[in-house]
């Protein structure tokens, strides 16, 4: 199985898989797209309500396995 690498801004590297990587990319993009709507809708970002973390979750299982095929692609034509 590929390993990525990637180096922090701190100098620490880390090691991720593919699954990992995967999981992570879900997260950043679900995040992404609740900050799209909050804006959207005009929510300030001083609001203090939550998003149930059970939301996150849901998104990253259900966009798992098209985003691994999306990061699969990019890896083998070298962008990542």
């Amino acid at each position: 199985m590929k390993t990525f690498n990637f180096k922090l801004k701190n100098g620490n590297k880390i090691n991720m898989d593919i699954n990992e990587l995967t999981r992570w990319a879900c997260l950043i993009e679900g995040i992404e797209q609740v900050a799209a709507k909050c804006e959207q809708i005009g929510m300030s970002k001083d609001n203090d309500d939550w998003i149930k973390p059970l939301a996150f979750q849901k998104y990253i299982d259900e966009r798992f396995h098209s985003m691994k095929h999306d990061l699969t692609v990019e890896a083998m034509m070298g962008n990542i």
